[in-house]
C-alpha cells in the first residue's frame, strides 16, 4: 500500500501536531498532541514510544517509563528498529541536554528503576550496550520479572554476539 508522505508541519491531525511540536522543540505541546493521538489510536504503539521522548524531553521520566512499557507491548519487534535515538532531535545539544538531566536523576535518585531503564532503553538506542546492560541491571535488581528489561537484555547480548563475529571476520 503506497502513502503520500505528509508534512507534519503543515497537516492538522494530532500526530502530526505532536510531531512538528516535537520537532520545534516544543515537548510540552508534544505531549498534549500525543494524548489526543492516543486517545483516537490507543493501539497504536508507537504513538506511545513517540510519547514517552516527549515525556523524556520534559523530565517526566515515570511517564516516560510507562510509555516505554506499553509501546514496547504493541511493538515488539522496536528493539529491531536501528536508530540512534539522539536522530530524533533535530538539535543534538538538546537532547545532550535532557540526556544529562536524566543521568543526573539517576545519579541522584539511585533507587528510581524505572528511570533507570528509562537510561537503558536510551542508551541501547545509541548502541552503547555495556552502558545500557548497567542501568537495566538496576532494573531488575528491582523487579526480576520485568519482562522489557529482560528482552532489552537479550537483545543486547545478541547484538554483542554479532559484533564479535563480525570483529572476528574482518581480523
Amino acid at each position: 500500500m503506497d502513502r503520500d508522505p505528509i508534512d507534519v508541519f503543515e497537516a492538522d491531525d494530532a500526530t502530526s501536531r505532536a510531531y512538528a511540536a516535537f520537532g520545534e522543540g516544543r515537548f510540552y505541546d508534544s505531549v498534549i498532541a500525543f494524548n489526543q493521538a492516543i486517545e483516537e489510536d490507543p493501539e497504536n504503539g508507537i504513538l506511545y514510544l513517540a510519547r514517552a521522548q516527549a515525556h523524556f524531553a520534559i523530565q517526566d521520566f515515570r511517564a516516560a517509563y510507562d510509555d516505554l512499557i506499553e509501546g514496547m507491548g504493541y511493538v515488539p519487534e522496536w528493539l529491531d528498529v536501528d536508530m540512534n535515538i539522539a536522530e530524533l532531535y533535530g538539535d543534538p545539544e538538546l537532547f545532550q541536554k535532557h540526556y544529562e538531566a536524566l543521568e543526573k536523576w539517576v545519579h541522584d535518585y539511585p533507587r528510581d528503576y524505572k528511570a533507570h531503564f528509562v537510561l537503558g532503553y536510551i542508551y541501547y538506542f545509541q548502541q552503547d550496550y555495556k552502558a545500557a546492560k548497567n542501568e537495566l541491571v538496576h532494573t531488575l535488581a528491582w523487579e526480576e520479572d520485568h519482562k522489557q528489561a529482560k528482552e532489552l537484555m537479550d537483545r543486547i547480548r545478541k547484538n554483542e554476539a554479532e559484533q564479535e563475529v563480525t570483529t572476528a571476520e574482518v581480523e
